[in-house]
């Protein structure tokens, strides 16, 4: 599974940039688990190469929209299918393999991933298992049909497989999916494997016999087996299955950045070993072809760990009674904001961009002082530090000296919380302690002056619980 690509697809770049294996593993991005790895340009010739380990679900046609342009919505499900698990991988997990594992699947995880218009973003939402939601009417295979009733999300593909969820995830959130994507327990074994592993984080030391998990408190790298045990386990958190949707997100955004490393991406036999894994792991629907994911890769060239969001559906009771035991009731109106945003193609967190600092712009006082010869510099990096939200403490004046040319900040000490923010809006800027100038900083401009560079707070103002792939592990 690891063999060396031939020359015409090795990765390797010939001329400083990533080469197209690199580029390829974008498509792997949208069609996998919601781990959206990498992207940029692929050529057809090594798409074709990879495209024959996929797997495509025929018949979904009628619960899927199959568009390929514009806003697009996955619905991305980790079925508990043991099709794959070696007999000691099944024993250390504690589920069971293909053979005795019973009949019927359940989606072990589901997720809603919406990639943007204009492919600059992509947010994940989980969908708890245990939803308890309308199951529309179904045949089942032996043409019996049955009405709509309430149940769990997760019986729904137990019940009628992927058209009979999709069509559930459908009526539920009023979204139309376009493409569906599923992986079963292997598939995450052999990704992780490729990749060398993954961080996990896990705050006290966890031995959890169910799921096989064996971890002590911070961050350990897992390999295959134990980073499934992580995604897993529901009994090690007092949250159940909350807590197990907010562990599978931040294993994906570890899965994005490891997969995004220099190591995996300029590594031929490590990607190869990758993508061979991941491709082979899936199945899609018919609509997703070679063409598409060929596109897919180039749009999505420029996102990074930062355009990746994720955030669970609003809950209003996490352990609702029902007929069909304790569920997860969602919370309507919240909920239906998330799914009108993106079917809107609405960002559900408007994060400016910029580094990230811990005092913002408007609680800041600064005042210009020219110290170069160039008239009506003060004034005019004034007027700069006013459009980017900054407080003019006090009227641009000129400067003893004239003969500055990169910019100096002065500060009182005791505001060095503050003087952070500008610091990241003028990188290039020299620090001056000032003790005694008060809470209005001096920012001396010269003769290589340039607008301050944006910034944003570590923590945007947001009702949602979400975060991205950039943020902490162990957040």
């Amino acid at each position: 599974m690891s063999a060396v690509l031939p020359p015409e697809l090795s990765p390797r770049p010939a001329t400083g940039e990533r080469g197209r294996g690199a580029r390829l593993a974008s498509i792997t991005a949208t069609v996998l688990a919601a781990v959206v790895f990498v992207a940029s340009t692929g050529g057809w010739v090594l798409a074709t190469y990879y495209d024959m380990h996929l797997d495509r679900i025929p018949g979904l046609g009628e619960a899927l929209s199959q568009d390929s342009e514009g806003p697009l919505t996955f619905l991305v499900v980790g079925s508990d299918n043991r099709e794959g698990l070696t007999t000691s991988q099944a024993r250390e997990l504690g589920t069971g393999t293909a053979a005795n594992a019973g009949t019927g699947q359940r989606s072990d995880t589901t997720m809603l991933v919406h990639l943007s218009a204009n492919r600059d973003d992509i947010t994940v939402v989980s969908l708890p298992r245990d939803s308890y939601l309308t199951i529309p009417a179904y045949t089942d295979t032996d043409g019996q049909r049955h009405p709509a009733h309430k149940n769990k999300l997760n019986a729904a593909f137990a019940l009628g497989g992927a058209e009979l969820l999709i069509n559930t995830v459908n009526d539920a959130t009023g979204l139309k999916i376009d493409h569906y994507i599923e992986v079963g327990f292997a598939g995450v074994v052999k990704m992780v494997d490729a990749l060398g592993g993954v961080d996990v984080c896990v705050p006290t030391a966890v031995s959890d016999r169910r799921s096989g998990l064996d971890l002590p408190a911070g961050t350990t790298h897992v390999d295959g087996v134990m980073g499934l045990s992580y995604v897993r386990a529901r009994y090690i958190d007092p949250t159940a299955d909350i807590g197990r949707m907010e562990r599978q997100q931040r294993f994906l955004g570890s899965m994005f950045q490891q997969a995004t490393s220099a190591g995996v991406l300029l590594n031929p036999l490590k990607l190869d070993s990758f993508l061979k894994a991941a491709l082979s792991s899936v199945k899609l629907d018919e609509g997703m072809s070679r063409d598409m994911l060929l596109d897919l890769s180039g749009d999505l060239a420029d996102l990074t760990p930062r355009d990746l969001r994720f955030l669970t559906v609003p809950i209003a009771n996490a352990n609702y009674t029902t007929e069909v035991g304790s569920s997860v009731l969602w919370n309507k109106r919240q909920a239906q904001e998330v799914f009108a945003a993106l079917e809107a193609d609405q960002p559900l967190v408007k994060q400016p961009k910029g580094t990230a600092v811990e005092v913002a712009p408007e609680d800041i006082s600064v005042q210009v002082l020219n110290g170069s010869a160039v008239e009506g510099l003060a004034t005019e990096a004034s007027d700069d530090l006013e459009s980017a939200g900054y407080v003019i403490g006090s009227s641009p004046t000129n400067a003893e000296a004239t003969d500055i040319t990169t910019t100096v900040i002065r500060y009182d000490p005791q505001w060095n919380t503050s003087v952070k923010t500008l610091q990241a809006a003028f990188p290039d800027a020299t620090l001056e302690k000032a003790p005694g100038i008060g809470s209005t900083f001096q920012i001396l401009v010269g003769t290589e002056y340039a607008p301050p560079e944006a910034v944003r707070l570590v923590k945007p103002d947001t009702k949602l619980n979400s975060h991205t792939a950039a943020d902490d592990i162990c957040g």
